[in-house]
């Protein structure tokens, strides 16, 4: 018995130290959640001083005192995050005086032809019409405009709404690749003979040969952001042909075959369906539906491949224009009449505009700009811009939109660069070469 009574004892005993046990356990205080994620979304203080260090480096000539260190051991406000962004903005723009002179200033007399609140007003960045790519386009082309204006308040106001739009760190290296290319292209405009009317003619022909494939890409720019990508209605009134290029996108299910079979299961979609694209050389004959969201239009290497594009307009409120709203906008040409003459700031404002006019239903002065665009650049390089900006941002909003415009901007720029050296290496074709740097 005796026995018995000491090993329910124990067993007791065990049963109230596992019972002190896990109460011990429950107190314990949790594990500090992990560190990845975290670093991995906020950006790091050395990131942030290095790239106000270059940004010294370029203002070391510019009488603007630098900015005063912050201690960055504690969490910034909001408020002190908002004065940091504006001293950015005014380090942005003293950077782009500093670079700027000597360029522009000096080659156009911009003074008094357009006001800083007309300049500002062409940017878009107030209007409620507008769609998200005009706005980046445009502020990136005006800024520079602005700057040498001398309108450094209305710079920073643009610096400050890309820095919303695009980010920081793609806002200012996207604006220091612009003024790069500008002083690349001013620095050898003495060295090369304006283009005769003859060649302007000549040039402007071969530009409207595809343009109606700039113009689909553009006309989908001008609803990307805006919550109205899937149209439900709209009158179409017929089918355009491009040749020699290929319309990509998602396809309509059970839509391929004959071209006549393929449009008819196109037009059975209405709006949502864009067009018909063909199969190339390696599918002949062959047609695909592809529906309207996310569609765009892309060069084709196969002179055999051909889309046929519907023509519709949209019955949704975006691209409405106001009655009290013109497609003949005064202001806008002043700023124009401005900014044609100065090299890569003319063909990012035409094409800017272009989307802008679009989306607000004025497709003729749309086009007038999307061909000057094509003339200062090439139909091919303008269709893939826009065509690559349609894709990337076409089928997700925020990041998307960002990413592809940002791609479709490098994209221009690295076109203009190579255009230029084509044009500046012609002459070593004597020597029986021929290069592009």
């Amino acid at each position: 018995m005796r026995s018995m009574r000491m090993f329910s004892k124990q067993k007791w005993l065990i049963l109230i130290q596992l019972m002190l046990t896990e109460q011990a356990l429950c107190r314990v205080t949790p594990p500090p959640p992990k560190m990845d994620n975290l670093l991995q979304e906020t950006p790091i203080d050395t990131e942030d001083a290095e790239e106000k260090q270059a940004n010294y480096a370029l203002l070391a000539s510019s009488p603007k005192p630098a900015l005063s260190s912050t201690d960055k051991s504690e969490p910034k406000s909001p408020s002190s995050q908002n004065v940091e962004m504006v001293r950015s903005a005014q380090l942005m723009t003293s950077v782009l005086s500093v670079k700027l002179q000597g360029h522009i200033q000096d080659h156009f007399n911009i003074h008094g032809n357009v006001s800083c609140k007309e300049l500002l007003s062409a940017s878009a960045v107030d209007d409620q019409l507008s769609s998200v790519f005009p706005q980046e386009v445009l502020g990136l082309s005006l800024i520079p405009v602005l700057v040498v204006s001398g309108c450094p308040q209305e710079a920073q106001t643009l610096v400050l709404k890309l820095y919303d739009l695009l980010g920081k760190a793609d806002t200012e290296e996207l604006l220091m690749e612009l003024v790069a290319l500008i002083e690349r292209k001013m620095s050898r405009s003495t060295s090369t003979p304006a283009p005769t009317s003859a060649a302007l003619s000549l040039e402007r022909e071969e530009a409207s040969q595809h343009i109606d494939g700039v113009m689909f890409n553009i006309q989908q720019l001008a609803v990307i952001g805006d919550g109205t990508q899937t149209l439900q209605e709209g009158h179409c009134e017929g089918w355009s042909r491009v040749n020699g290029t290929m319309l990509l996108g998602t396809a309509v299910r059970g839509a391929a075959g004959r071209l006549e079979d393929s449009i008819r299961s196109c037009e059975r979609f209405r709006a949502l369906c864009a067009g018909v694209t063909s199969g190339g050389p390696l599918m002949p004959g062959i047609y695909q539906a592809v529906l309207k969201k996310g569609s765009r239009i892309f060069p084709s290497r196969f002179l055999e491949s051909e889309c046929w594009v519907r023509q519709c307009s949209s019955s949704g409120q975006r691209l409405k224009r106001s009655p009290q709203r013109s497609c003949i906008n005064k202001d806008e040409e002043r700023v124009y009449n401005v900014v044609e003459w100065i090299p890569v700031v003319s063909t990012l404002y035409n094409l800017g505009t272009a989307v802008y006019y679009a989306s607000v239903n004025c497709s003729a002065t749309a086009k007038e700009r999307a061909l000057l665009s094509a003339v200062d650049l090439g139909t091919d390089a303008l269709m893939v811009a826009t065509g690559g900006t349609v894709g990337v941002a076409g089928y997700a909003l925020g990041a998307g939109v960002k990413t592809g415009v940002k791609a479709g901007v490098r994209y221009l720029f690295n076109s203009m660069k190579a255009e230029d050296d084509v044009v500046v290496n012609q002459s070593s074709r004597e020597r029986g070469t021929f290069t592009i740097e």
